[in-house]
């Protein structure tokens, strides 16, 4: 068991989700014990990190949800190093996309398919009869469905019109004993909202990492897109996974506010600090910090930083604690978009209390 300085116990040989701050850009490694899977790989070497921490030797299911560089920048290195195995790598294909990042990542899959170390290659959709098996956790692909996946981006759907790289992203449901406990959803955009609605796909999850960091979702109402976004998903902590300060202007504050008015009891964090919340140019303290590795500690720009969801004996514990989040936001951000939902959202509780569901 480790303790982190917020008195939150996580256990390195427990099981879990870990949502990294990588800054602009996605990365989740699930665990059980030293059994790991990977979503997405942002660019620098933040999931080698937090794998090498966990032990792991070897990723049972790397699955990238698309093209772009902020959620498979890391593939192609973490693909080439040698220092673990992996069993399948799963992603669905991009025509359209020529750029650099995509390319290694194909010339990398090839490489280790050809040489060792990669065991198989697989198109992921909604229709997969397989589950995703990491130890006692599974990796469920809600979107794209088949059409979908075997449309990509590149094409016109039947009935949802032209599609994006973001529109066919893939959403993945984390199951923790057989226990939802998070949804990852990439970069889907209103489009593969509607989609998701019209097969009345089974979104409900404790904890929702917000699809484009919460951004515009492409030409519809952030607010709009939000609102329902989360209505569906009924979650008790909702994630944006951002880079603070600077030119960055994730989460849209429409997207926020909507987000507030359908999950009123909901919390909200943000990996680092958004500009919206806070400008001061000084380091944010990190004592509230979960222990691992988070983008924004160095610079002192985290806000929840990396957040480590573990199944405990009464429900789903959060690291770090959302009472020690609430407090470090009260304390040292300017002016937060989440805090109207933090004060509803947030009871006297004890540091690492199970947030049951």
């Amino acid at each position: 068991m480790t303790t982190s300085p917020s008195g939150a116990r996580v256990p390195l040989d427990g099981l879990g989700v870990r949502l990294l701050d990588v800054g602009h850009g996605n990365s989740a490694v699930v665990w059980d014990g030293t059994v790991c899977s990977v979503v997405d790989v942002a660019p620098g070497d933040l999931v080698n990190e937090e794998l090498r921490r966990l032990g792991c030797t070897r990723i049972e299911h790397l699955v990238i949800s698309h093209s772009d560089k902020d959620h498979a920048g890391g593939a192609a290195r973490l693909l080439l190093d040698d220092a673990r195995t992996i069993g399948t790598i799963w992603y669905t294909a991009d025509g359209h996309k020529r750029s650099e990042t995509w390319q290694r990542m194909l010339r990398a899959v090839e490489f280790r398919l050809r040489t060792g170390g990669l065991d198989d290659q697989q198109n992921i959709h909604s229709g997969m009869k397989r589950r995703l098996h990491n130890g006692r956790a599974w990796l469920e692909c809600v979107h794209p469905d088949v059409v979908m996946a075997g449309t990509g981006p590149t094409g016109r759907h039947p009935t949802a019109g032209t599609l994006t790289a973001n529109t066919v992203s893939v959403v993945v449901k984390v199951h923790l004993d057989d226990v939802p406990a998070a949804l990852l959803t990439a970069d889907i955009d209103a489009i593969a909202l509607a989609e998701l609605e019209r097969r009345d796909a089974d979104l409900t999850a404790p904890v929702l990492v917000f699809p484009h960091h919460g951004g515009r979702p492409g030409r519809a109402n952030p607010g709009e897109f939000a609102y329902r976004m989360t209505q569906l998903v009924a979650p008790k902590l909702i994630v944006f996974s951002i880079q603070g300060g600077g030119r960055a202007s994730n989460p849209h504050p429409d997207v926020v506010a909507a987000v507030r008015r359908a999950a009123p009891d909901a919390h909200i964090a943000c990996t680092q600090v958004s500009r919206h919340c806070h400008t001061r140019l000084e380091p944010l303290p990190a004592g509230h910090l979960s222990i691992g590795p988070a983008a924004g500690r160095e610079r002192g720009r985290c806000c929840a930083g990396s957040l480590a969801i573990t199944s405990g004996a009464d429900g789903l514990v959060i690291d770090p604690p959302l009472p020690a989040h609430a407090s470090f936001v009260d304390q040292h951000v300017a002016a937060p978009l989440c805090r109207p939902a933090i004060v509803t959202a947030v009871p006297a509780a004890r540091d690492g209390e199970a947030l049951g569901g």
